[in-house]
């Protein structure tokens, strides 16, 4: 299972980064760093499983949808 997530290797790294930064805004110090960068990481990694799983089948069968040719009428 770890295997196709691989591949998400260095959007997790940015998101990492990313959620480091967005916490440093609103923590006030150093366990709240922690804490909102966790919850973050946490948010992200849900919205990256949400989408493997679910959004992926549907997002492939709507590309297909919109970029075939439609029947013509005769």
């Amino acid at each position: 299972m770890i295997n196709k997530y691989i591949k998400y290797l260095p959007y997790m790294i940015l998101g990492a980064l990313s959620s480091y930064l967005l916490a440093t805004d609103y923590a006030r110090n150093s366990f709240d760093l922690f804490y909102l960068t966790l919850n973050f990481m946490i948010v992200n990694i849900a919205i990256l499983v949400f989408y493997e799983k679910v959004l992926k089948d549907k997002c492939k069968e709507l590309f297909i949808r919109v970029m075939s040719n439609p029947k013509k009428d005769s």
